[in-house]
C-alpha cells in the first residue's frame, strides 16, 4: 500500500472522543484547552503544554466549587438562625411584664425617678391663643406666630418590656449584620489556589529517552504532514485538470455546432438558386 491509501484509511477511522479534543468545520481535529489543530491525538496528551492545561483547567474547577460550596452553607446557616430568633422576639412581645403588682408604688420608687413622675403628672400647658389688639394686620401676625410655633411633646419613659423588646431588636440585627461579613469570608481562599497553580506548573525536565522519543515523534508528525499536503496539492491538480477538459469538451461541442448550422445554411442557399 501506497501513502495515499494509508492516509485514506486514516482518515476513514472513527473520531476520536475525548472531552477535550473537538473538531472544526473542516474536519481537522483541535484541543480545546490548548487551542491548537492536533495531528495525533495520542502524542499531544503526553506533551508539557497539554498537560498544564489540563491541571490548570482541573484547579480552575475545584477552585469554583470551593467558592460556590461555603455560600450555599451560610445560607442555610442564615436561614435556621432567623427561624431560630423571631419566635424568641415573638415570645417577648406577647408575654406580659413579669414585674410585681405595685412595684411603682410610692415606697418603691427610686430616688432618680421623682422628677420623671412629676413631670407625667402635672399637665400639660397649652398656649393660649392672643388676644385682639384691635388692629386687624397686628393681629394676623400674632396668629401667624402662633401657628408656626411647634407644639410641646411629651414622651413616656419606656418600660421595662419595651427596652427588653428593643434590645432584643437589635441582637438580631447586629446578628444579622455579623451573618453578611461572614459570608464574604470564602474570599480569602484565593492566595492557596494560587500557590497550588504554581506547585502544578513546576514538572520535572524531561530526561534523554523522553527527549529522543518526542523527538521522533515530531519527526513522524512533519512527515505525515507533508504527505497530506501532497496529496492535497495532487487533488487540486486532478480537479483543475478535469475543469478544463470539460471546459474543452463544451468548446468543441459548440464549434461543431455552429458549423453544422452554417453547412445547412449553405446547403438551403444552393437549393434555393
Amino acid at each position: 500500500m501506497d501513502a495515499r491509501s494509508l492516509l485514506r484509511a486514516k482518515k476513514a477511522e472513527a473520531k476520536i472522543v475525548h472531552p477535550y479534543a473537538s473538531y472544526t468545520a473542516a474536519g481537522s481535529l483541535r484541543c480545546s484547552i490548548c487551542s491548537v489543530p492536533v495531528k495525533q491525538w495520542d502524542a499531544h496528551l503526553l506533551t508539557k503544554q497539554h498537560r498544564v492545561s489540563a491541571a490548570r483547567e482541573k484547579a480552575e474547577k475545584e477552585k469554583m466549587e470551593r467558592a460556590k460550596r461555603p455560600r450555599q452553607e451560610t445560607t442555610a446557616e442564615g436561614s435556621s438562625k432567623r427561624q431560630r430568633i423571631h419566635p424568641e422576639v415573638e415570645e417577648d412581645e406577647g408575654q406580659p411584664s413579669q414585674l410585681p403588682s405595685g412595684f411603682f408604688s410610692a415606697k418603691n420608687k427610686p430616688a432618680d425617678t421623682d422628677d420623671v413622675i412629676k413631670l407625667e403628672a402635672s399637665p400639660v400647658d397649652v398656649a393660649a391663643p392672643p388676644a385682639k389688639t384691635g388692629d386687624t394686620e397686628l393681629d394676623d401676625f400674632l396668629a401667624s406666630l402662633e401657628e408656626t410655633t411647634p407644639a410641646p411633646t411629651t414622651s413616656a419613659p419606656t418600660s421595662i418590656a419595651s427596652k427588653r423588646r428593643l434590645a432584643s431588636y437589635k441582637a438580631v440585627d447586629d446578628e444579622i449584620v455579623g451573618q453578611a461579613v461572614y459570608q464574604a469570608a470564602p474570599v480569602m481562599n484565593a492566595p492557596a489556589t494560587k500557590e497550588q497553580d504554581v506547585k502544578m506548573e513546576e514538572e520535572p525536565e524531561e530526561t534523554e529517552a523522553e527527549r529522543r522519543e518526542r523527538l521522533a515523534r515530531e519527526e513522524r508528525e512533519e512527515i505525515m504532514a507533508r504527505l497530506e499536503e501532497e496529496e492535497r496539492a495532487q487533488e487540486d491538480a486532478d480537479l483543475r485538470v478535469m475543469a478544463l477538459k470539460q471546459r474543452m469538451e463544451m468548446i468543441k461541442k459548440r464549434k461543431e455546432a455552429r458549423e453544422g448550422t452554417k453547412s445547412k445554411d449553405k446547403s438551403a442557399i444552393t437549393n434555393g438558386i
